[in-house]
């Protein structure tokens, strides 16, 4: 099967899954994607055991900063979620970036106020915007998403560009990260998580977006997660297809 006619099976056979092994793979995969998302640009790869307990509230004995930047993580996927049950169309605005980033940083840094301060990017010959263009570059994002039409194209131009503007001091990549997820299941996708031990491949495919203003590569890494992703849940599935 490519990845429309993956995607028409689950939606078609996703009610003969009992609810139980739903909520399983619903949980499991938050707290794979948290574990990769949080690790992604700091490296410190918290074991899946010990983000399972953070987020169920238990004892664990990771860093103090590691544990936050986690259950942060957790409760900022849950509100995105709270965000689609009230735009179930991908409706985006700054308003909901801002409160998403907000719970990504908490105690940590101020949440959903934009930069005010240059930055630079470890690793990338690209240089973020000036602070004092960034409210006009996510006014521009903003308008320019929302009148795209839905497909991938629109999910994959929410990801790149909001990583390009990188609109806030820090945590703009799990942001961007939690974004591409919400424009994957408005869009009727199931959200991904992108490997740690891919991220190499995946801060390339954004260089060449930034750099080169070509979305292929990321676009095409997308799609293989999005196959593994429908395979798993398939695999899930079949054994109770009438």
């Amino acid at each position: 099967m490519n990845l429309s006619e993956k995607k028409a099976y689950v939606q078609a056979n996703l009610q003969y899954l009992p609810e139980f092994e739903k909520k399983d793979f619903e949980f499991n995969f938050l707290c794979v994607l948290t574990r990769n998302s949080v690790g992604m640009e700091s490296g410190h790869r918290a074991e899946l055991k010990d983000v399972v307990a953070i987020v169920k509230g238990h004892p664990c004995l990771l860093d103090e900063g590691l544990k936050r930047d986690i259950y942060n993580h957790y409760a900022a996927y849950l509100k995105m979620l709270d965000y689609l049950k009230q735009h179930p169309e991908g409706y985006l605005d700054e308003e909901i970036i801002k409160d998403i980033h907000e719970v990504l940083v908490k105690g940590v840094i101020e949440g959903g106020v934009y930069r005010n301060v240059g930055i630079s990017i470890k690793g990338s010959k690209y240089v973020p915007c000036d602070p004092i263009k960034v409210y006009h570059r996510m006014d521009k994002y903003i308008a320019q998403l929302n009148e795209m039409e839905n497909n991938l194209d629109k999910v994959v131009y929410a990801h790149l560009q909001l990583s390009k503007i990188h609109p806030f001091l820090d945590a703009n990549g799990r942001l961007c990260r939690l974004i591409l997820n919400y424009m994957l299941i408005s869009e009727g996708y199931l959200p991904v998580s992108i490997p740690v031990k891919r991220r190499n491949e995946y801060f390339a495919t954004l260089e060449l977006y930034k750099v080169e203003k070509t979305s292929v590569p990321f676009t095409n890494l997308l799609n293989d997660l999005l196959n593994k992703e429908y395979d798993r849940l398939i695999e899930l599935i079949e054994p109770h297809v009438k």
